[in-house]
């Protein structure tokens, strides 16, 4: 395709003003992006000098009240741990016994596990050796008293045996 004279020149201003004009629009946007870079250390500094001193203060006045509120709270957080904690053992262990009496050991299991692993529940004492050792000794001494009961009452014994006439 073939321009006329005419249009090429006509195409050449264009393209030197469109040139002329983005060459404008960088000077344009280098002194807006200076001034906004100003603005931004302005706005720093006012910052600084009337905005942070008086946020302080503000917090330092009302740092006591919330101090106060918080310790409330966590009071009234720990008288309610210490109601609800029986309450909730109780329960607890009423939903182990009614696992258990319906065999249902693994769920019995894992809320036993959950109430001791929050501290609600004390952990099942294991019968060991000193169990055993407890029990055996029970039962000499049961025999021990039976045996010296038997020979106190024995019919041979001469204190016992009525005195013939």
């Amino acid at each position: 395709m073939s321009l006329s004279r005419k249009r090429r020149r006509e195409l050449n201003r264009l393209r030197a003003q469109a040139e002329d004009l983005l060459e404008q629009q960088r000077e344009v946007l280098g002194h807006a992006g200076s001034v906004a870079q100003e603005a931004g250390r302005q706005a720093k500094q006012l910052n600084a000098e009337f905005v942070a001193p008086r946020v302080n203060e503000v917090i330092d006045n009302v740092r006591p009240g919330i101090d106060r509120g918080i310790a409330r709270a966590r009071r009234s957080a720990d008288q309610v741990r210490l109601m609800a904690a029986p309450l909730v053992a109780s329960a607890l262990l009423g939903t182990v016994r009614s696992l258990e009496r319906i065999e249902n050991r693994d769920a019995a299991r894992q809320v036993r596990s959950f109430g001791e692993q929050r501290g609600l529940i004390q952990p099942e004492k294991k019968g060991g050796f000193g169990r055993f050792l407890a029990i055996g000794v029970g039962v000499a001494a049961a025999a021990a008293v039976g045996y010296a009961l038997y020979q106190a009452f024995r019919s041979d014994d001469e204190l016992w045996v009525a005195p013939e006439d």
